[in-house]
């Protein structure tokens, strides 16, 4: 059950991903032209039929955060661990279906609050999905770098503990409940792949959130940690 809502939710994302994609695309296949059905969908952010600069970096930064890190890593990693690992190692289920449900749960909730930022005032995040500063640590760069960068990274911080609950558990799963007989060597080259997998995810993840934690403090509180050479006035 776990794993068709993580497959669900990841072909919902990516179908939204590849209608950022279109939508930017077009304007980039044809940057001379105008298309009303853009001003449609749109609203102000295509005035004329055109993209405004601003909101075609939205899109790019909200295509690229959800490929990367909501379909990629989240959504086939989220389904392939919990149908293989339990059919594989020949255990009944995973070691903590709580932390299994809680796990989607939390990534449900960063897709929900990436989506959110479409609705603010000033649009989502527009500091591409790597999101450098200094477009991400100054809250008044771009129209983007206010509210609906805020939320990019709080929907980060959402997707990053449904990571390390998915990770902590596949990991558990895979060297306490492997069926009489199996061990290490004797497990399919698929489980070794999420067993890594995990492993990689547990030690990289919360690496990110540190760094989406300097990030607000920068953005909240006057720290400088990615601002370093930039003098900010009142």
């Amino acid at each position: 059950m776990i794993a068709r809502q993580f497959v669900i939710t990841g072909i919902i994302m990516a179908v939204i991903a590849m209608g950022l994609s279109i939508l930017f695309r077009i304007q980039l296949a044809w940057p001379d032209k105008s298309f009303p059905l853009l001003e449609t969908l749109l609203g102000k952010w295509a005035e004329g039929g055109r993209i405004k600069p601003d909101f075609y970096l939205a899109l790019v930064t909200i295509h690229g955060t959800i490929m990367v890190f909501f379909v990629l890593t989240a959504g086939l990693s989220g389904t392939f661990s919990n149908l293989l690992i339990p059919l594989q190692l020949g255990a009944r289920d995973m070691a903590s279906p709580f932390l299994n449900m809680l796990s989607y749960w939390f990534f449900f909730t960063a897709c929900v609050i990436m989506m959110a930022s479409f609705f603010t005032q000033t649009g989502p995040a527009s500091a591409g999905w790597t999101v450098y500063p200094p477009l991400s640590a100054l809250p008044t760069a771009i129209p983007g770098s206010g509210l609906g960068m805020t939320l990019w990274l709080i929907s980060m911080v959402c997707f990053v503990t449904s990571q390390l609950m998915g990770g902590i558990n596949y990991v558990a799963t895979i060297l306490n409940m492997r069926t009489k007989g199996m061990d290490f060597w004797k497990m399919p080259l698929t489980i070794w792949s999420l067993f890594l997998t995990a492993i990689l995810g547990i030690l990289s993840f919360p690496v990110l959130v540190a760094g989406v934690v300097l990030l607000v403090f920068d953005r909240s509180f006057g720290t400088s940690f990615y601002l370093s050479d930039i003098v900010m006035g009142t």
